[in-house]
């Protein structure tokens, strides 16, 4: 059996002293660090937590942006390619209508040419008949 005595009582006041003594220098510390601890990295992952919110915000308005920058860019490149056509087309007319009266003024000048031939052949003809009814006649025809 058990005895009570007095080791008992200094025992009891020893485990008291240790007591004090640790939960002082040791206990109260470290749960002090461990709440520091839990502290700053709660105030970590809320900031990370809030980073993170505005990353995607940011990547969000990232993407706005290059979709407006990419229709931006088809309707200009619409723009330039609709413009190249007008250019073209009026080129073209342009061409067209020129080669229209440079066609035009050499049928003319090929009509004038081929009158002045007709003009010419007629009086080498008539010149030529005369000549050979001269030399047929003998005489000279009027």
């Amino acid at each position: 059996m058990i005895t009570v005595d007095y080791t008992i009582l200094i025992q009891v006041a020893a485990f008291l002293v240790f007591w004090f003594l640790l939960t002082r220098l040791l206990f109260k510390p470290f749960i002090g660090l461990l709440e520091e601890r839990e502290r700053r990295t709660g105030g970590v992952k809320a900031e990370a937590a809030a980073l993170k919110e505005e990353g995607g915000r940011l990547l969000k308005e990232y993407e706005y942006a290059i979709a407006k920058a990419k229709d931006e860019g088809r309707a200009m490149k619409e723009g330039i390619v609709q413009g190249a056509r007008q250019a073209r087309e009026r080129l073209l007319a342009q061409a067209r209508e020129e080669a229209s009266r440079m066609l035009e003024a050499a049928r003319e000048e090929i009509q004038k040419e081929l009158q002045k031939g007709r003009e010419l052949a007629g009086r080498e003809a008539e010149a030529m008949a005369r000549q050979m009814a001269e030399k047929i006649l003998g005489r000279k025809v009027g």
